[in-house]
């Protein structure tokens, strides 16, 4: 098994030292001919939904949800920022307050092209804490985020995605804290967009997500490998019908492997050119030691696109692992996502409340789950000049465990940070 070595890393920071530019390109007219007035190009969708998982986006690589500037430019910087963490454990029964200062370089990536784009982030956190100082580390948190796609045709887009976070702190790197351990979670996103005719459109992509954990602790590792392609029809301008197909196979430590088929349907609606819904559903099929287990799964969100950005509400059920908890668990999530990145000049604004619930698939598994959690998200950027910016953040989670589970964690935290980032943007055309 590929082992990380044990390092730490951030979650503080930022604000994107970059603004956009629109890239434009330009027709060249034949001669004696006059040039028909084109429709003008269709808006490329953004590289960062709004959609983040349920678990924290870093502050200090907040700047990339803003849109992207033009052509290719590179910000390093370099962050200070101060921390008040109330459960440093991530346990009722020894809550430990404390205060943290954090030193965090970073390195963001923006390449905007009329044919591709890619925005890429990394960033490491030297951590000292005010009181624990045994718990001082000169690499507390690493992130790293990836997101990218390229236009082979006009009709077929190729994309990716890549997320991952290391973290002692494991509501950080996870929707379900199993207390302060150093864990890795690592999520890999190819996929695909082809669209066949102006009604008929092909979406795939395949997920393999990765979890590890590190010296002592209960987390339980794993790797899950998904597929989902989904075929989509235009009955009219406001009416699309989806059907589709996902496979997923887990790999959970010292427990059975399992595999799980959905087959879906369902349809998006246009309600106004700015606000659509989208409802999937089917049986989620799951197999566990030669039993068949057949539990109901979906989805169904709403998107609304604001002027200065995007609020979207999603619920979905699902079969997969419930984090470090381990278990093929019936898997549910509730999240709504405020992304306001140009709500106000040079201010971007990410708030979302989510709540996510989890319990084991078979009742006979050796291990049991059954956890619920809830959580609020705020971050805030605001860049004063072209080379600073400040930050604040606040976090809240709320998880319980039933007498059921095998592994009992029950956790509040709350975070409260604020910072002050410098970066220098260089452009490399």
């Amino acid at each position: 098994m590929l082992r990380w070595p044990s390092v730490g890393t951030p979650a503080i920071v930022a604000i994107a030292m970059c603004l956009m530019a629109a890239n434009a390109t330009g027709q060249e007219t034949r001669p004696g001919i006059a040039q028909e007035r084109q429709p003008p190009e269709p808006e490329r969708p953004p590289l960062v939904t709004p959609v983040p998982p349920a678990t924290p986006y870093p502050l200090e690589l907040f700047g990339l949800l803003a849109p992207p500037p033009g052509g290719a430019t590179l910000v390093p910087s370099l962050a200070l920022s101060e921390e008040w963490v109330d459960n440093v454990f991530l346990s009722n029964q020894n809550k430990q307050s404390d205060f943290i200062t954090t030193f965090t370089p970073a390195v963001s990536l923006y390449i905007n092209r009329p044919r591709y784009r890619l925005i890429a982030g990394a960033s490491f956190s030297a951590e000292v804490y005010a009181e624990g100082s045994s718990l001082n580390n000169a690499f507390g948190r690493q992130n790293f985020l990836l997101s990218g796609d390229f236009t082979v045709t006009p009709q077929l887009i190729l994309r990716i995605a890549e997320g991952l976070a290391v973290d002692r702190n494991t509501s950080s790197t996870d929707t379900f804290t199993i207390g302060r351990q150093l864990s890795l979670n690592n999520t890999l996103t190819p996929g695909l967009r082809w669209q066949i005719t102006s009604r008929s459109a092909i979406d795939t992509s395949i997920i393999y997500s990765a979890r590890r954990f590190f010296g002592q602790g209960s987390g339980f590792e794993s790797d899950t490998y998904q597929f989902q392609g989904n075929y989509e029809y235009a009955f009219t301008q406001r009416l699309t019908g989806i059907a589709g197909y996902g496979f997923e196979y887990l790999k959970i430590e010292g427990q059975e492997d399992s595999t799980t088929h959905t087959p879906i349907v369902g349809f998006g609606y246009r309600l106004t050119s700015a606000v659509s819904i989208n409802i999937t559903g089917g049986p989620a099929i799951t197999e566990i030691g030669g039993n068949t287990f057949i539990t109901p799964a979906g989805a169904a969100s709403l998107t609304w696109r604001l002027r200065n950005g995007n609020l979207n509400i999603q619920y979905s059920r699902s079969v997969g692992v419930a984090g470090g908890f381990g278990g093929t668990s019936e898997n549910q999530v509730a999240v709504a996502t405020l992304m306001m990145p140009t709500w106000i000049r040079d201010l971007t604004l990410l708030i979302s409340p989510s709540y996510s619930k989890s319990k084991s698939v078979d009742s006979g598994q050796s291990t049991q789950v059954d956890v619920d959690a809830y959580r609020v998200s705020i971050g805030v950027g605001y860049r004063f000049s072209r080379y600073a910016s400040v930050f604040g953040g606040y976090e809240f989670v709320r998880q319980r465990t039933a007498n059921s589970s095998t592994t009992q964690v029950d956790a509040d935290q709350n975070r409260v940070r604020i910072g002050l980032q410098i970066g220098y943007p260089l452009s490399l055309d």
